[in-house]
This record gives structure tokens, C-alpha cells and sequence, in this order.
């Protein structure tokens, strides 16, 4: 009997044990063939001539970084691939070459700071600068990091030989180095809690947790190192929130090279830590369980018509861009800001109409940057996120809608789109792809993606009714900085090109803006049906 009673308990360790084990010898597997084309490029003549097969072993390890991010051949296979680049700058004298040795060897720095060959990546990158590119100034400024930020490394003894080398750029390099603290701002409820540090410089990091410590009457703590930083005496004072989820935040020079930014808890289940480009900034996202939570748990259970009234009732919008941001810009000088704005007052009358609450990110013309518009959302426990933008091509011909959720940019179209929106360089797109593999296991995506559908769909066929030469170019997924981490189904409409002269004339009309915020209601309407008919056929 016992047997019987136990065998699914054995059955789940054993199903487990092989999908680990399996696990880490894909992984492995992986990465041992990878070696070996390495090594059959490196020892053959021939193969060394054709480029082509440089980035096909390049691409093999790349691979293992992006489909095993947490493996510990994540930071070999990066390193290899700096190596790759290179040596393949020795052979095809392109620049480009050797600054993606030098991106990807950063990448590994940043990425994985403890790594042991973090250092030896630094180290690289700081050859590269100094014996293949022959910028001597910043060369000196990747050889200090060395000797700063990895100061028990093997590569500190060389790190400062080159430097006694370059002590003419000393001056130049020294006081450069360190990033400085410009800021921390935070959005905050008994339930979550973001926090951004805004950095004048990209700078490595490092998240800890500590428990809590009752006999020493300390809370359960979360403290983020940054290397190579430094902290103003305004920063200094602590912040004081106390809402239940979050005490307050603590910010000091730990050392000499190392700022501590530490968050007090009263509850801590969940977070997540990483950081946006352009400008740098490190973001905090904590989950915690509040009292209010254990309150809700213990009322009486609502009839399922109440459950359905209650599942989606409140919706923000967020007009993208605003104030200084303009977005994009027509040739007849309409601007994405103003157009968008229009578009989302009106979609929010229809909807209030219909009785939602509705809140917007920005009703008039302001500046938020986009993380802020994301905290917005989870801070006010919203039901639904759409965030609504007007496209924009190097191509004056190009002309449709389309819709997005978040999930990793499956063609370089979609990473253009997000790069504009996101007002990030192409190659930072490579680095955000990276992060998400990590974030995107908390995100809504196939809510998300049916939200897109929905919308997609309708706004298609409403503009479709009304006007001439829509063009449908459907749902797609890319990373978007404003959905990062939104608790909630979320996507971002294009609701046109405003660089095609034809699509910015209509967009100066109040029909057609109407027409634009009548499909996005009319698709979430559909989406809020469907999910009502899937909650009663369980």
C-alpha cells in the first residue's frame, strides 16, 4: 500500500531529476560542438578566408548565451564569442568587428560580474581598445576598471603594467570611470513597488537578499551593490515610503568604488532587477504580500456574475511620447505626441461610457519616461494596459497598422519599431533581448497576445469600413520598454505611418482618429467577451 500511496510522489522527483539532468546535458552537449567548430576554424587555413563561416561558430555560441542565459556556459560561450569577433577583426580590418568583441566581452562584465572570467573579459576589451583600435584614451579607462572593480582578479597584475604605459592619458581616464547616482525615483503600493537609479554611466551591479532578522529588529532587506560608482551627499537620506510593502530605501558609499542601495521590507515574495539603456538606469520590481491581501482571502467567495462584472474593470491608456519627446514626425510637421494624445481621450470617453475606469498615463502634454508608465499601471492594480503610437518608416510607401505584446522581436522590422519607440540604439535592442529571456517569465504574454489579436482585428476592420487602402499588417511581438514588467495583458498599438504623406493627412482628421479609438474599443470590448465566455465554460 505504501508503494502505491508514494509512487506519484517518486514518479515527480524522478520526471524532474531527468528534465534537469537532460537539462544540463543539452547545455553541455551544445556547447562541446560548439567548441569544436571553434577549433576546426582556428586550425583551418582555408575556413579562416570566407567570413561566413567565422559568423556561423560565432552564432553557435551566441545561441547557448540566449537559450541557456542562466547556465554556467552563458558566460563562456560570451567570452568565446568577444575571442571569435576578435580574431575576426585580424582578418577583415572592419572596425565593427572589434567593437562587438568589445560589446560582447561588456556584455559578460555586466551580465555576469562574478563570473571568473569577468575580469579576463575586461581585460580583453581593454586590449582591444589599446592594440587593435589605437584609442588610447578610453584603452586607459577599461584597464582602471580592471584594477577597480575586480581588485582580487588574475588580471589586475597586467592591468596596471598597461596602465604605467598609458600614464600620459591618466588624466583623461581617472575621473571618468566612475558613474555617479543622479537620482532614485520610486512608484509605490502595499502590493508592488518599483524603484529606479538613474546613473550618468553604465555601470556593472549586483542584487542580494537578506532575511529578515528578527532579534536584531531588522526587516527582510534587498540591497543593490553598483561598481565603479559614487554618491553625492543630497542622496545620502534615506527615503522614507512605509506603505506597507516598502520601509524605505538607503543609499551610501559602501567603498571606495562600490555605491549600496539597500530597500527595507515588511513582505517580500517576489523581485527582479535589471537595467535600461539610454540613459542608464537600474530598475527594481518587488512583489510583496500585504494585509489587505490576507483580508481579501478570507471574505466570502463572490457569485461567478460578480467575478465576471469584477475581471476587467479598470483599463489605462498611455498616449506614448509627450513634452520634450515629440516622437515621430510627419513631413507636414504632424507630430506622434499630439496625435496620439487625441486618439487616447477619445478611446477613454467611449470606454468611461461604457462603464470602465479609466486612467491615463498623461492627459496633456508632458515628458514620462517610459518605466514610469508601466509603475502607473501596476501601482493602480489595473485591469489592462494599452499603450497607443503612430508609426514611422525610412520608406515614405509604407503604410497599415500593427500591434504588439512583449516577447523577444522575431524579425528586424519589429526590433526598428521598438528601437524608435524605445528611443534606444539598434545594438542596445541586442542587449534587451538578452534581459527579457529572464523577465518575460512573469509577463501576461498569451493574455497579451490575444489582447493584440483582438484589437488588431477590429481596428483593421473598422478603418477597413471607413476608409480605402488599409493594410493589415497584424500582431507582432518586440521588446518595449513601457511593457516591461506590467502586471496586466498590455500591448502597443501603431495605429498608422505618419511618415506616409497620405496616412498623415488622415491622421489630422477627427474622423479618422475617431474611427482609430472606435476599433482599439471595440477590441478590447471582444477581448473582455471572450475571457467572460472562457471563465464560464470552466
Amino acid at each position: 500500500m505504501r508503494i502505491k500511496k508514494f509512487y506519484p510522489v517518486f514518479l515527480v522527483l524522478i520526471l524532474l531529476t531527468l528534465s534537469s539532468s537532460s537539462y544540463a546535458g543539452t547545455v553541455e552537449f551544445e556547447y562541446r560542438s560548439a567548441k569544436d567548430s571553434y577549433h576546426r576554424l582556428m586550425q583551418s587555413k582555408t575556413k579562416k578566408k570566407y567570413r561566413s563561416n567565422w559568423i556561423k561558430t560565432i552564432n553557435r555560441f551566441e545561441d547557448i548565451y540566449k537559450h541557456y542565459p542562466k547556465s554556467s556556459y552563458a558566460p563562456k560561450a560570451l567570452f568565446v564569442t568577444g575571442r571569435l569577433y576578435s580574431a575576426l577583426y585580424g582578418y577583415s580590418y572592419k572596425k565593427d568587428d572589434a567593437l562587438k568583441a568589445v560589446d560582447f566581452y561588456r556584455l559578460l562584465v555586466n551580465t555576469y560580474p562574478e563570473s571568473s572570467l569577468a575580469d579576463d573579459a575586461q581585460f580583453q576589451l581593454s586590449e582591444i581598445f589599446f592594440k587593435k583600435l589605437k584609442r588610447k584614451k578610453e584603452a586607459y579607462k577599461e584597464y582602471l576598471k580592471v584594477v577597480e572593480r575586480f581588485p582580487k582578479g588574475d588580471m589586475v597584475a597586467k592591468a596596471r603594467s598597461r596602465l604605467k604605459e598609458l600614464k600620459d592619458y591618466k588624466s583623461a581616464g581617472a575621473s571618468a570611470v566612475f558613474s555617479a547616482i543622479k537620482s532614485i525615483r520610486h512608484w509605490s503600493n502595499p502590493n508592488y513597488t518599483r524603484v529606479v537609479i538613474d546613473l550618468s554611466k553604465n555601470v556593472s551591479f549586483n542584487s542580494h537578499i537578506l532575511k529578515a532578522d528578527p532579534s536584531a529588529g531588522k526587516p527582510p532587506r534587498l540591497y543593490i551593490d553598483l561598481n565603479s560608482t559614487r554618491i553625492g551627499k543630497e542622496m545620502k537620506k534615506p527615503i522614507i515610503i512605509d506603505d506597507g510593502l516598502l520601509e524605505q530605501i538607503r543609499a551610501g558609499q559602501y567603498n571606495r568604488n562600490i555605491v549600496r542601495v539597500v530597500l527595507d521590507f515588511k513582505s517580500l515574495s517576489d523581485y527582479k532587477v535589471f537595467s535600461l539603456a539610454e540613459p542608464f538606469r537600474v530598475i527594481v520590481d518587488i512583489k510583496g504580500s500585504s494585509p489587505s491581501e490576507k483580508i481579501k482571502e478570507t471574505s466570502p467567495v463572490p457569485s461567478l456574475a460578480q467575478q465576471l462584472g469584477l475581471k476587467i474593470k479598470k483599463i489605462i491608456i498611455d498616449p506614448g511620447h509627450g513634452g520634450k519627446d515629440p516622437g515621430a514626425i510627419g513631413m507636414r510637421g504632424l507630430k506622434e505626441k499630439d496625435v496620439v494624445l487625441k486618439v487616447a481621450k477619445r478611446l477613454k470617453e467611449k470606454l468611461v461610457s461604457k462603464g470602465y475606469k479609466v486612467l491615463m498615463t498623461r492627459d496633456r502634454d508632458v515628458f514620462i519616461p517610459l518605466e514610469e508608465r508601466t509603475a502607473f499601471a501596476n501601482t493602480r492594480e489595473a485591469d489592462l494596459f494599452v499603450s497607443i503610437h503612430v508609426n514611422a518608416s525610412p520608406n515614405r510607401r509604407v503604410h497599415g497598422i500593427e500591434t504588439y505584446y512583449l516577447n523577444l522581436a522575431k524579425d528586424e522590422e519589429a526590433m526598428r519599431v521598438a528601437s524608435r519607440e524605445n528611443a534606444i540604439s539598434n545594438k542596445k535592442m541586442g542587449d534587451l533581448q538578452f534581459i527579457l529571456h529572464d523577465l518575460m517569465q512573469t509577463s501576461k504574454v498569451k493574455e497579451s497576445s490575444k489582447l493584440a489579436g483582438f484589437i488588431q482585428g477590429s481596428l483593421a476592420g473598422q478603418l477597413s469600413r471607413k476608409h480605402s487602402n488599409i493594410l493589415n499588417l497584424g500582431v507582432k511581438q518586440a521588446p518595449f520598454y513601457v511593457l516591461i514588467g506590467a502586471h496586466m495583458p498590455s500591448v502597443l498599438v501603431e495605429t498608422s505611418f505618419i511618415s506616409n504623406p497620405a496616412d498623415e493627412k488622415r491622421l489630422k482628421k477627427k474622423g479618422y482618429l475617431d474611427n482609430i479609438s472606435e476599433g482599439i474599443l471595440r477590441g478590447i470590448e471582444r477581448y473582455i467577451k471572450h475571457m467572460n465566455s472562457v471563465a464560464l465554460n470552466r
